[in-house]
């Protein structure tokens, strides 16, 4: 556990968390949040937090194409 949150890659996630839970409060709630803090059930919070991340890293990876291929766009002109 120690190893995994000395993770920069772990650190970012826990910030992309605290971001996504700022800006869309009641909608977006990282793992930790819902287990704590809330009375859903683990099951169904670990669900619910599965969804989330492969939304969150499938949006972010069709972002980072987009930005990709505009780019060879532009350089292409």
């Amino acid at each position: 556990m120690r190893d995994k949150t000395a993770s920069k890659t772990f650190r970012a996630k826990k910030k992309l968390d605290h971001l996504l839970e700022a800006v869309l409060p009641g909608i977006y709630l990282p793992l930790y949040t819902m287990v704590t803090f809330t009375r859903i059930p683990y099951a169904r919070a670990a669900k619910r937090a599965r969804v989330q991340d492969f939304l969150v890293y499938t949006s972010s990876t069709l972002m980072v194409a987009i930005l990709i291929g505009a780019t060879f766009w532009f350089v292409g002109r």
